[in-house]
């Protein structure tokens, strides 16, 4: 997918203002991992898009804590819009539709993956190297 799904822009905006407020964004990444560990019950087609999700959770959190800076401002914001996008309950498709609810937030983790592809590679090496690191010190 090349263009943005329909209404993403709305949530990059609202992703803008998120991104200056640390609580609120803590606030966001809480609500989301409570959801997403929920969202694999109704859903097989959603499970893969669960672990991109639940890296865009981590990330966030990285960044928010200040633990990960190596992350422009416009990966943040699309991150934190497709975040958005998969709490809202009036979305594209629904969330109460249940299954059909849960393939366009798929399909928006998957378009944001597309997107910010090497940075979310970066943080996962980042991390793996910083798990290593907790391992050799203990």
């Amino acid at each position: 997918m090349d263009r943005p799904p329909p209404l993403f822009d709305r949530y990059q905006i609202r992703a803008a203002k998120l991104a200056r407020s640390p609580d609120q964004l803590r606030r966001l990444l809480a609500a989301a991992a409570a959801k997403a560990d929920g969202a694999g019950r109704f859903s097989a087609k959603f499970a893969a898009a669960r672990a991109e999700l639940n890296t865009f959770i981590d990330l966030l959190r990285a960044w928010t804590s200040g633990d990960y800076r190596a992350l422009s401002t416009n990966a943040v914001i699309t991150v934190a819009a497709a975040v958005l996008y998969f709490l809202s309950p009036l979305d594209l498709l629904p969330d109460f539709i249940l299954a059909l609810g849960l393939l366009d937030d798929a399909a928006v983790i998957a378009y944001v993956v597309g997107t910010v592809r090497e940075e979310v590679a970066a943080f996962e090496s980042w991390r793996a190297a910083s798990a290593d690191a907790d391992e050799s010190d203990q």
